[in-house]
């Protein structure tokens, strides 16, 4: 019996150990992911490897950046100020995680020429892992991520072998799931897509129409309790290092990548609704690119949607404002409000 045990652990081993070689197509695994905004995934992708409009300015971030941002306003501002065409791609996608962000601007970074990288910074740096990491991650992504403190690293392991057997069948025989196993430009959803009147993927919107106004009372009493909850320094301020391990190390990477390729750097400062002037801690970006606020937006209720995003008149607000602020962050203020 215990020869037979351990006979059926090493060829389950190397049963797992094997799906992990299994090949697939990056553009079916774009696809694939189906569930909401997520969705935009696919578009992401086939912006940055199908489309050939020029990606001058490209935003990555959560769905502040997402709902918040019209792409093709601050293309209008910036072509108008500059005297020529200033392409502009929002690839943000809901939910935190630094090292999703590394994998959009990899993909980006690595197939595109781009002028200037704008990532979105809110108050302080989210300790979570992106939830789609693991099913967007090369599987040396996955086995190489930091292991502290990163709360996905077992269960992002665990999914592998299963995800990569059926990405591997669904490469293989994409029309029998509902993908595509070439671009369609007719399905495609155009060089540019807004988000900030209501969410939109493959041209189904999914959202009611932001152009509605947060009671300001109700808002006020959700950021207080937003601002009672809040943990900074779950392990103590001493182990903030430990603590904050992972967006950082994700966050370097980027940063590093952008070096690399020539690419210019600027933050974009979108906190959460009643959250300070700046993030709590400045030191992940201080010298790394200039950091843009618009206060006076953010500090106005009737630009909210809710706690987190803006409505849709707030996004119109920001996205006219962009253009200025961009213009002048090249003038080297490492602050531009």
């Amino acid at each position: 019996m215990r020869r037979f045990f351990i006979t059926a652990l090493a060829v389950a081993l190397a049963s797992l150990g094997l799906m992990l070689l299994i090949p697939h197509d990056r553009y079916i695994q774009a696809q694939d992911v189906r569930v909401g905004a997520f969705a935009r995934l696919g578009w992401i992708y086939e912006r940055i490897h199908f489309d050939p409009t020029p990606i001058d300015v490209a935003f990555i971030g959560t769905s502040h950046t997402m709902n918040g941002v019209n792409g093709a306003v601050v293309s209008a501002g910036l072509s108008r100020m500059s005297g020529h065409p200033v392409y502009v791609a929002n690839l943000a996608i809901p939910q935190y995680g630094r090292n999703f962000h590394w994998l959009l601007v990899r993909e980006l970074l690595e197939h595109r020429k781009v002028k200037t990288l704008v990532l979105e910074v809110t108050e302080n740096e989210s300790r979570q892992p992106h939830p789609l990491f693991a099913y967007w991650a090369d599987v040396s992504d996955v086995l190489e991520a930091p292991v502290l403190i990163n709360l996905n690293w077992f269960t992002d392991i665990a999914r592998l072998p299963l995800r990569q057997l059926t990405l591997g069948v669904k490469t293989l025989f994409p029309e029998e799931f509902g993908l595509r196993r070439h671009f369609d430009p007719a399905a495609y959803d155009g060089s540019d897509v807004d988000n900030t009147d209501a969410v939109q993927v493959h041209g189904k919107t999914l959202t009611h129409l932001r152009r509605v106004r947060i009671d300001p009372t109700v808002l006020a009493e959700e950021a207080a309790a937003f601002e009672r909850n809040k943990r900074l320094h779950m392990l103590g301020e001493e182990l903030d290092s430990l603590e904050y391990h992972l967006p950082r190390y994700y966050l370097d990477k980027i940063l590093a990548l952008a070096r690399e390729k020539g690419v210019q750097v600027k933050f974009l400062y979108l906190p959460v609704f009643g959250q300070p002037h700046q993030p709590y801690d400045m030191s992940p970006y201080v010298g790394q690119g200039q950091m843009l606020y618009v206060d006076d937006i953010l500090a106005d209720p009737a630009n909210w949607f809710d706690l987190n995003h803006l409505n849709s008149f707030g996004a119109a607000k920001l996205s006219k404002r962009l253009p200025r602020l961009l213009s002048e962050s090249f003038a080297g203020d490492p602050t531009v409000r």
